[in-house]
């Protein structure tokens, strides 16, 4: 038997015992009071400390055949692994729920369970009062489990969901092929790709499920393998879906090389393409998104709403330069949507301006939205400035009087163009 072998079995057999000795003497009830006691219940970190003893599925040993015998050995010590983190799970459910480490210490115990019993560790998650936790446990297991054995995973799902809502089946179903693609992205994909789009529900579903492939090979360094499995499919409403998944995944690291491959594709890149890619660009570099911009018509069906986009990012960090490059782009009823997203951000910080912007958009009825809006934080924060306005404005009696009664937003909970 090799070294490492025994080090393992022998380090396995000593935490077994450890295990029973420290779960053993924190549950039991003391002999020695004269009154009886409840059992006292293992806390969050407690169990923690406890499951760094549990060997997990990165434990592994080189056999030889001549080591037949010690693999056995190695399956019973699994088992044996196993079975304690059974025992860490049962403790586990025992603590407290005011305790602040509960769940989440479940849920890797649920985890390390899936990799050896999976079918154990959904049994587990059946006892999960909160519906949220239990529906996370789930998905983390079945990610486990599918990643171990996806055809057994895809097999109890056949049977096991078919009665279960959509919505928590489809959930449960993107758990099983992100886990599927994490180690073989191929078979994912082409399993995926040939499920039925008979109806609407399967077309959502299967595109839903191509999606998680493609993002679930990018993030795993794929990025170039998914970009040739996707340019390998027939042209049709999937490649573009998935065309389009890549261009948003490839966008969050590196939005330099996903623009050059939207703009490679020249007519054939879809709205939803671009749309992406300025969506995620803007999130780490507004302006750089914003020069890229101007490779786009103005009567681009992308244009006003990659312009929105671009808005409600660069307000957030910067009113004077959005304001300018906003001042830059040619008047149009496309950038009513950002004229009134930067409108909304201005109008905390400068209502006499963010005023200006509300009476430039070409929509009546957003227009006068808009104008409420500032008027509303305007008045609060400034009357005698917006008292001021409202005297040498060009507004007639009901205009002025919308204004002077208008009420803020924030007060409802509601946003322009999505608050962050």
């Amino acid at each position: 038997m090799k070294r490492s072998s025994l080090f393992l079995y022998l380090g396995v057999w000593c935490a077994s015992i450890a295990l029973a000795f420290f779960i053993g003497r924190t549950l039991s009830t003391p002999i020695a009071h004269p009154e009886p006691r409840t059992s006292k219940a293992l806390s969050a970190a407690q169990i923690q400390e406890a499951m760094r003893s549990v060997p997990t599925r990165g434990d592994t040993v080189q056999t030889s055949v001549a080591e037949v015998e010690a693999a056995t050995t190695l399956d019973q010590l699994r088992t044996q692994s196993s079975e304690m983190t059974r025992q860490l799970l049962n403790a586990a459910f025992a603590v407290p729920m005011s305790d602040p480490g509960r769940s989440e210490t479940i849920n890797q115990l649920l985890e390390q369970l899936a990799a050896s019993d999976p079918l154990a560790a959904l049994e587990f998650a059946d006892g999960i009062a909160s519906l949220r936790d239990a529906e996370r446990a789930r998905n983390n297991i079945l990610e486990v489990w599918a990643s171990n054995e996806p055809m057994a995973a895809l097999a109890w799902a056949d049977t096991a969901l078919a009665d279960v809502p959509s919505n928590l089946r489809n959930s449960q179903m993107r758990a099983i092929i992100r886990g599927f693609a994490e180690t073989n992205p191929k078979g994912a994909f082409n399993y995926t790709n040939a499920l039925s789009t008979a109806t609407t529900s399967e077309l959502r579903l299967k595109n839903s499920l191509l999606s998680e492939v493609i993002e679930t090979q990018i993030r795993g360094g794929g990025l170039a393998e998914a970009h040739t499995t996707i340019a390998l499919m027939v042209d049709g409403p999937n490649k573009a879906n998935l065309q389009r998944e890549l261009v948003n995944e490839w966008a969050a690291f590196d939005p330099v090389s996903a623009a050059a491959y939207v703009q490679g594709l020249g007519s054939d890149a879809s709205t939803g393409m671009k749309t992406a890619l300025i969506s995620e660009w803007a999130e780490s570099d507004p302006a750089a998104a914003a020069a890229w911009l101007s490779n786009l018509s103005v009567e681009d069906p992308a244009y006003g709403q990659a312009t929105t986009q671009i808005t409600r990012e660069w307000t957030r960090y910067d009113l004077t330069a959005s304001s300018e490059w906003l001042n830059s782009l040619p008047a149009s009823p496309e950038l009513d949507r950002a004229v009134a997203t930067y409108t909304y951000r201005a109008a905390q910080e400068d209502p006499s301006s963010a005023m200006s912007w509300a009476e430039s958009i070409n929509d009546a009825s957003m227009r006068n939205r808009m104008m409420q809006q500032v008027a509303a934080n305007w008045k609060n924060d400034d009357p005698a400035g917006f008292t001021s306005y409202l005297d040498n404005s060009d507004l007639n009696e009901k205009e002025r009087e919308q204004l002077e009664t208008a009420k803020s937003w924030h007060s409802s909970g509601h946003g322009w163009g999505g608050r962050r």
